[in-house]
């Protein structure tokens, strides 16, 4: 959505497997989507999947909740960009646990080393 929100139209990019599906694809020709994101949309972070899987497993060991990709891909980006956040009010919606248990195992096994 980025690189067409820069180039004021729908582009394809590469898709590259992603623990954030929910985010994962390109654009639709015509989406709506385009269009309010161009309105609405202040800042683009661009996050990691490194840092999503940081994210998930954090919110898990700190918060006792299951988030999937998608929700992972929010709290990583407030955790890169959170210095500009200082003395304000956050609110990360979180929704979604759609992530498979071998997805989950992994990430575990991941950062429990």
């Amino acid at each position: 959505m980025q690189e067409s929100v820069k180039a004021g139209k729908v582009v394809t990019v590469e898709v590259s497997p992603t623990l954030s599906d929910g985010t994962a694809g390109d654009v639709e020709p015509g989406a709506i989507t385009l269009e309010f994101c161009q309105k609405l949309v202040d800042d683009w972070v661009l996050i990691t999947e490194d840092e999503i899987s940081s994210a998930i497993y954090n919110t898990l060991k700190y918060h006792h909740k299951i988030i999937e990709g998608a929700a992972g891909l929010a709290v990583a980006a407030y955790i890169k960009t959170m210095d500009k956040y200082k003395g304000k009010n956050v609110v990360i919606i979180s929704c979604g646990r759609n992530i498979s248990m071998q997805k989950l195992k992994a990430i575990i096994n991941k950062h429990n080393d």
